[in-house]
């Protein structure tokens, strides 16, 4: 049986995948500790850094909220649901669904764990990856837990 290289990682992948299993496993865990970030940059106070830098602004990349680097925390965990929900709007879409629009961090993170073995499959499964990759690494960052 032919196989794929996961656009994400780089590793072997099977036909039609564009995110290999390992990749969707790993994004699955970050999406729960996405929301243990949450949590925790609630807890932690101001931050006495500044904003940092966006990132490419092209296709599902676009859904990275720039304030997350904000010294606020309320600032950063509203930009945390705002991605998360731009990305889970974006899944919603392709998979044909009504939009939400009662959201929470725990719902979107729920929605999209669930989703993204099916993501996984599209043609920007692997843009998926990488920008719960992203968002895990800023507000891992953001709230002082260790980031993978």
């Amino acid at each position: 049986m032919p196989t794929t290289v996961c656009r994400a990682c780089g590793g072997p992948s099977s036909p039609l995948r564009w995110a290999c299993p390992c990749c969707v496993r790993a994004t699955a865990d970050r999406l729960d500790e996405i929301r243990a970030h949450a949590v925790a940059i609630c807890t932690t106070g101001p931050s006495h850094e500044g904003r940092s830098a966006p990132v490419s602004t092209t296709g599902l990349h676009a859904a990275l909220d720039t304030a997350l680097g904000d010294p606020d925390p309320a600032v950063v965990v509203l930009s945390t649901l705002a991605t998360l929900h731009r990305v889970a709007s974006y899944v919603r879409h392709h998979r044909g669904e009504p939009g939400e629009w009662r959201c929470t961090i725990a719902t979107e993170t729920a929605y999209l764990r669930a989703n993204a073995e099916w993501c996984a499959h599209q043609l920007w499964g692997h843009e998926f990856v990488e920008v719960v990759h992203e968002l895990h690494a800023r507000t891992g960052a953001r709230s002082a837990s260790p980031v993978r």
